[in-house]
């Protein structure tokens, strides 16, 4: 945590949750095949995300999970749960996140880390190259 950048560490507060920490995570995906971009190339229409109310469900220990709706609706700004109209907000940012894919880029040409290597899981449980 010392040598990590703070825009990708940010102590949040969340009303009915309370304290905590959101750390951001860039994860290089290599394009190998037809079949990974296909895969990658997935609209925000077609992923889909849980409805929680952290409010209730957190400090009741609740599974309630109030509706699913698509990464576009949540995008749009706001979502209809249960009748009501609900502001929605995003915690991550895209304009950040393009920075840090041109920065994983950057990396990588200088074989500071190795996306275009491919890599398996050993029997072992660890990694094989």
């Amino acid at each position: 945590l010392k040598q990590m950048k703070p825009e990708w560490l940010v102590g949040t507060s969340m009303l009915g949750y309370g304290c905590t920490l959101t750390v951001g995570i860039g994860i290089p995906i290599p394009i190998l095949s037809e079949e990974i971009l296909r895969y990658t190339m997935v609209s925000d229409a077609a992923i889909f995300a849980p409805i929680v109310d952290y409010s209730e469900a957190y400090p009741q220990r609740k599974p309630d999970i109030l509706a699913e709706v698509s990464y576009a609706e949540l995008k749009g700004g706001h979502i209809t749960i249960q009748g009501k109209d609900v502001p929605t907000a995003s915690l991550s940012s895209y304009p950040k996140g393009n920075r840090d894919c041109q920065y994983l880029e950057r990396l990588d040409r200088k074989r500071r880390i190795f996306a275009h290597r491919t890599c398996s899981p050993s029997t072992r449980g660890g990694v094989r190259h």
